[in-house]
């Protein structure tokens, strides 16, 4: 920034000064005159201030087709005065018909509309307008008022836009204000944040449907349409016609509502062709919609949406183009009705040709209160709509009007692959809901967002739409939503947006609902305090700046009860939600996390970015750590409201709203009778250290599913170093998948109430040896049971397992692969069993035998080598044949990663895989496999990169 001074005021004070002492010179007298005492004048009064312009004229000049202009200081709006090039006199429209060239990091401010060409159709003049990076274009008049609303720029039929910037250089268009607050130093812009300028429209001679003879028919020359806010005419026959280049712009506080008809968008593409080039786009804080296609054929790749007033997407007259890579933050909007997306084809006449019919994918719609649905489908459009991401809006999709309907039951509209976490999901209004097949991986639930925008595992899950695939124009991804998982906050395209519009531009500082006590391996430290149960949602997030610790036993919510559909009286129901890449830390046996009945945990790590919860020494680089590390602090618990056969009322039925129990840790109390209970989901954790034995009856465990319900998702988790058990299931119907149970002190994996979940896709590794003390005098690979002293209590545990591989770790008091028993149920296929010092499967209880003999307990296709004996033979033991496929005797073959030196690998083998396969189709949740164990071949490797092997060390998937 150039300050001038005015000089005329500067001349006008020296002047004064030199009059006022010419007129004081004391030195003269009369001669024979007494010399009488004279007063000294007064200072002179100090000149007025200088006025301050704010100079943004080039030193080389304005260029050619702009003027030199001064924008006067706006006292109302806190504006200085401005030296600068503009395009428009100010006074009516203006009509460029020469081409202008706008060199790079040049300021323009547009006076009035501005026109690029006049139409060309009606015998105008085209012109070109090229524009270099970094050029900033702002609405010269003052903001909230009716002229400024008449600032904006139209692109004419015949002509074009040639706007190219860079990502780290990207040309914007902005209000007077914000040009203000960026040379003063001021911050005004807000109090105003949009309708502070009109906005950029392109008009082209591509199709439309809207035609404004009513004897034109659409898609023809003929069919023609007067553009919003006077912009002029727009449509024809030629669906490659090229309006020019719009490459890293950004279009700012723009948006005028001349009538509640009449409105100026962001960016308004209005009959457009495929032949213009639009990429790497922002439109922020627009007063109407974002962007707005009004047909044509112009397809759009990598969009931002920021803090729109009405629909952030927003299309009609019979659009055909594309759009790929598109995210939408929508806070505080202004209208009555704002949407992520609103899809026309043509109102009151809604079969209109050409229809509306684009094809759309990798979208992430992310809403606030204020907003309507997130999709609106209606009035006849067609298309395709794919691996999209729907969150926050007060519904996700919402197709209307019966013309709609037609089209997507004839195929004519696709709708594929969506996540939707909305309050309702579907709007079920009078035109219904679509039925969508298993096929079109529709799926809804709590997202796992990281920093909002970036994909969990919950959208990960959702298998990607390919109907797009032989279109050149779409990238090929193996995700949905806008975002890559390997993107961030830090690195990913939509850099170019305008800083603090999408992504927080602060400094990190701990999120309310915990106080920061100094820092942790150079991050805040923010303590979640357990003197309180936590009954306000808490986020934790940031994990590249904030760490995060428990201090007591931290409870999350208030225990509703058993029953969801009447909660205790004071209860309260809580979310904890955690981004990837975040840290938890705790440091004594009194540190560990509860999820109370009705509450969630949401952590949501990812495969690069996991989920940790681990000892404070472990961070701070203080103590030992090593393979038999063990007890530093809790664990984590879940408890929920799904059916247990162990009640502390004796008078209760098993299975009942009045059957609970009380968990182990003064943890409270879980079990109930709804077996969909949701306590939240786990993806990508891991639990490292924990594990505290208060008596030899009452220990934490890593993980504690305590009554947990099968609404609640459990995939790619570990558990390390455990004191007691890895993971247990005190009954409950919760499934897992994708599971390490590595190095704990007693069982890996345990099962007792009445458990009837699934576990697929599982590795027990267990210890290395006993020198720590408080290990367990038997540890186990698996340890199921139905319920000790009850054997047949209901309901009965009754697990599905299949692909396990347990492998001992080398401890000397290590027992049994498997230990199943005390009435047990359920399927046990598809394992490899190795090493164990006592035996490889041992099957205890009369009422085990009684249910494997009757067929309802199944154990099938297993591998059993290196153990002390390969079958138990203590008396107890039901007698196996060849339907069971369980294969002994032979040596192992197994290979690749091992978690423990010396201990054999995880990758099947020859011997492995030629023990035949069980096939678990139609068995609860598990997926049919072709190989037993947990891993299917050297590059299956699902279980590293995220997980940490003996040395507590990262593993590499590489």
């Amino acid at each position: 920034m150039k300050i001038r001074k005015s000089l005329k005021l500067a001349t006008m004070a020296s002047l004064a000064i030199l009059t006022l002492a010419a007129c004081s010179d004391t030195t003269i007298s009369s001669p024979g005159q007494p010399t009488t005492p004279v007063s000294p004048p007064p200072p002179p009064p100090p000149p007025p201030p200088a006025s301050a312009t704010i100079d943004l004229v080039p030193t080389a000049g304005c260029p050619t087709g702009t003027s030199e202009t001064t924008l006067d200081a706006i006292a109302a709006d806190g504006f200085s005065d401005v030296l600068v090039c503009a395009l428009g006199s100010g006074s009516g429209s203006t009509i460029v018909t020469t081409d202008i060239n706008i060199p790079a990091n040049t300021t323009i401010a547009i006076r009035g509309p501005v026109f690029i060409g006049s139409d060309t159709a009606n015998g105008g003049t085209a012109a070109i307008l090229t524009v270099g990076e970094g050029v900033r274009f702002f609405g010269a008049s003052a903001s909230g008022t009716a002229t400024a609303t008449d600032d904006y720029m139209v692109v004419s039929r015949g002509s074009r836009i040639e706007a190219v910037g860079t990502a780290s250089n990207p040309i914007r268009f902005t209000s007077r204000a914000k040009l203000n607050d960026e040379e003063t130093g001021s911050s005004i812009t807000e109090a105003s944040t949009t309708a502070q300028w009109g906005g950029l429209v392109l008009n082209g001679f591509a199709p439309i449907n809207a035609c404004s003879s009513a004897t034109a028919t659409g898609g023809t020359a003929e069919c023609e349409k007067s553009g919003e806010g006077s912009s002029g005419l727009f449509g024809g026959d030629q669906a490659n016609d090229n309006s020019g280049t719009l490459q890293y712009v950004s279009v700012e506080y723009a948006g005028s509502r001349l009538t509640t008809e009449d409105e100026l968008n962001g960016i308004a593409f209005q009959g457009v062709g495929a032949g213009t080039t639009v990429d790497h786009i922002q439109v922020h804080n627009n007063l109407d919609d974002a962007v707005e296609w009004f047909g044509g054929t112009v397809g759009v790749k990598y969009f931002v949406a920021t803090g729109t007033g009405d629909d952030s997407i927003d299309w009609t007259d019979g659009w055909s183009g594309k759009l790929q890579f598109a995210v939408v933050r929508s806070t505080n909007p202004s209208s009555e009705d704002p949407r992520g997306i609103e899809a026309d084809n043509l109102n009151n006449a809604n079969a209109a040709e050409p229809f509306s019919n684009p094809s759309i994918s990798n979208v992430t719609l992310v809403g606030t209160t204020g907003n309507q649905q997130g999709v609106l489908l209606r009035r006849g459009t067609k298309g395709r709509l794919v691996n999209t991401i729907v969150t926050g809006f007060e519904s996700g999709l919402d197709v209307d009007d019966t013309q709609t309907f037609t089209n997507y039951n004839d195929g004519d509209l696709v709708i594929e692959s969506l996540f939707l976490d909305n309050p309702t999901n579907f709007t079920n209004d009078t035109d219904g809901v679509p039925t969508f097949p298993a096929s079109a991986n529709i799926r809804t639930g709590n997202n796992t967002l990281t920093d909002e925008f970036f994909p969990g595992q919950q959208e990960l899950n959702v298998p990607v739409s390919t109907v797009l695939s032989g279109d050149s124009f779409f990238d090929t991804t193996d995700y949905i939503g806008a975002f890559a998982p390997t993107e961030t906050v830090t690195s990913n395209w939509a850099s170019f947006a305008q800083p603090g519009t999408l992504f927080p531009e602060t400094e990190a500082n701990c999120p309310s609902g915990t106080t920061q006590n100094g820092t942790l391996d150079s991050k805040k430290l923010c303590v979640i305090s357990g003197a309180n149960a936590i009954t306000s949602d808490l986020h934790l997030t940031n994990g590249d700046q904030l760490i995060y610790e428990l201090s007591g036993a931290v409870f999350i919510g208030v225990d509703q009860g058993a029953d969801p559909a009447n909660p205790v009286a004071g209860s309260a129901a809580t979310d904890l939600t955690i981004d990837a890449g975040v840290t938890v830390v705790a440091e004594g046996n009194d540190d560990y996390l509860v999820i109370t009945r009705g509450s969630k945990i949401l952590s949501n790590g990812t495969a690069s970015r996991p989920v940790v919860f681990t000892s404070k020494d472990k961070i701070a680089g203080t103590g030992t750590f090593d393979q038999d590390t063990k007890g530093l602090w809790g664990g984590v618990i879940l408890n929920g409201r799904a059916p247990i056969n162990a009640c502390a009322d004796a008078g209760a039925t098993g299975g009942s709203v009045d059957c609970e129990k009380s968990g182990e840790g003064s943890s409270g109390f879980f079990g109930g009778a709804s077996s969909d209970d949701d306590s939240g989901q786990i993806f990508y954790t891991r639990v490292e250290y924990a594990g505290v034995r208060l008596t030899n009856d009452d220990e934490l465990n890593g993980i504690a599913f305590q009554g947990v319900g099968s609404n609640t998702e459990v995939e790619y988790v570990q558990v390390y170093n455990n004191l007691d058990d890895c993971f247990e299931w005190f009954g409950g119907t919760v499934s897992a998948k994708h599971m390490l149970a590595t190095g704990c002190g007693d069982d890996q994996f345990d099962w007792t109430d009445g458990w009837q979940g699934s576990l697929q896709y599982g590795i027990a590794y267990g210890g290395v040896s006993s020198a720590t003390g408080g290990i367990s005098e038997d540890p186990r690979g698996l340890e199921g049971d139905n319920l000790n002293n009850d054997n047949a209590a209901t309901p009965v545990s009754t697990p599905r397992i299949s692909n396990i591989t347990i492998i001992a770790g080398g401890d000397v008091n290590a027992d049994t692969g498997a230990v199943l028993r005390r009435g047990m149920m359920g399927t046990v296929a598809n394992a490899i069993v190795l090493g164990w010092p006592d035996a490889g499967i041992d099957v205890d209880d009369t009422q085990t035998i009684t249910n494997f003999d009757n067929g309802d307990l199944q154990i099938q296709s297993w591998f059993l080598s290196g153990n002390g004996d390969d079958l138990e033979n203590d008396g107890e033991d039901p007698t196996f044949t060849a339907a069971n496929n369980l294969v002994t005797g032979n040596p192992i073959t197994t290979s690749g990663f091992t978690f423990r030196s010396g201990r054999p690998g995880v990758v099947p083998g020859a011997n492995e895989n030629a023990v035949p396969v069980f096939d678990v189709t139609g068995i609860g949740e598990l997926e049919p496999t072709t190989y037993i164990g947990a891993v299917e071949d050297a590059n299956d490797t699902w279980f590293l990169g995220w997980s940490i092997d003996q040395e507590g060390n990262l593993t590499s998937a590489n």
